[in-house]
């Protein structure tokens, strides 16, 4: 489905839902789309052998997974984040599936691969055609889009910027219930909260994110900001839990302090990453400590 943004942009609405994502699609000269994850049939529907440029928001498999099928267009992604998808052990590593073993003990990391709903075949290594950074500009004819460097769900995670539009497509920065996401190994949600500073300040009318079916066009600013605050909060009951008893990664996840609900084994095995990240900022703050059999306390 597509979802009319202006006369030249639409949000491609994957049906599919989890392991999926939004895409952007420009009708312009050169004609563009941001993100390939929708779903097959989605894809298919707008002609994807005629798309011209591909910009990528960020390396994760479900903005990725429909590459292939641009077969005649130009791909680009941030620097940071294009060497991810070029080797399968690269890949494991920028998504931490590497820490699996350590992380969760107890279930058998095929099971929890099985989780994200990729088949092995399908996770063959390819390269992008060049990277942009930055500030980078592309002119597509009629239409102009810029490149915001967000880092945070990822290290080159990117945002784009339609200024003659007032209207930002935000990638990650997804504005779900469930977000915000950092949970591999060069996500940083320091970095998240500098990310989102960066958007607000500019004032973007319109935003769309990969992973929400609609134009947010009321409150944005106000809704950027709540999500920010969502990383504080964390700290707060991360915090909060170790002032009550000394805990370790294991037992801080199994109280839900990043999630409501564990429905996979991937969800506690990123809340359990993301608690990993707190518990940094934490210690970095002064607030927690790590004594020994790696319990940490509040201090």
């Amino acid at each position: 489905m597509l979802l009319k943004i202006s006369d030249k942009i639409s949000l491609v609405i994957s049906e599919l839902g989890f392991t999926y994502c939004n895409c952007l699609l420009i009708e312009d000269e050169i004609r563009t789309i941001i993100d390939t994850g929708a779903d097959l049939e989605t894809l298919m529907n707008i002609s994807p052998s005629s798309i011209d440029m591909v910009l990528y928001t960020h390396h994760h498999y479900d903005h990725t997974r429909g590459h292939e099928l641009f077969n005649n267009a130009d791909s680009l992604m941030h620097r940071l984040d294009s060497i991810a998808v070029t080797d399968i052990e690269l890949f494991e590593h920028y998504n931490s599936i590497d820490k699996w073993d350590e992380l969760m003990p107890d279930i058998d990391r095929e099971v929890g691969i099985e989780a994200l709903k990729i088949l092995p075949e399908e996770q063959k290594p390819w390269n992008v055609d060049g990277c942009f950074e930055d500030g980078q500009i592309f002119d597509l004819g009629h239409t102009k889009v810029q490149v915001i460097h967000t880092p945070g769900h990822s290290a080159g995670h990117s945002s784009f910027w339609f200024p003659e539009k007032d209207f930002l497509f935000t990638g990650d920065i997804c504005l779900t219930t469930a977000g915000p996401w950092y949970g591999e190994v060069y996500a940083d949600p320091d970095d998240m909260i500098s990310s989102i500073d960066k958007l607000i300040e500019l004032k973007p009318e319109r935003i769309a994110t990969c992973h929400v079916n609609y134009i947010y066009e009321e409150n944005v600013t106000e809704r950027l900001i709540e999500f920010k605050n969502r990383i504080y909060k964390r700290d707060e009951r991360i915090f909060n839990y170790l002032k009550k008893q000394p805990a370790d990664i294991h037992q801080l996840a199994d109280n839900n302090l990043v999630y409501k609900y564990h429905p996979t084994p991937f969800v506690l095995f990123w809340e359990k990453l993301m608690i990993i990240k707190h518990l940094a900022r934490l210690e970095k703050m002064g607030m927690v400590e790590e004594v020994e059999n790696s319990l940490f306390v509040a201090k």
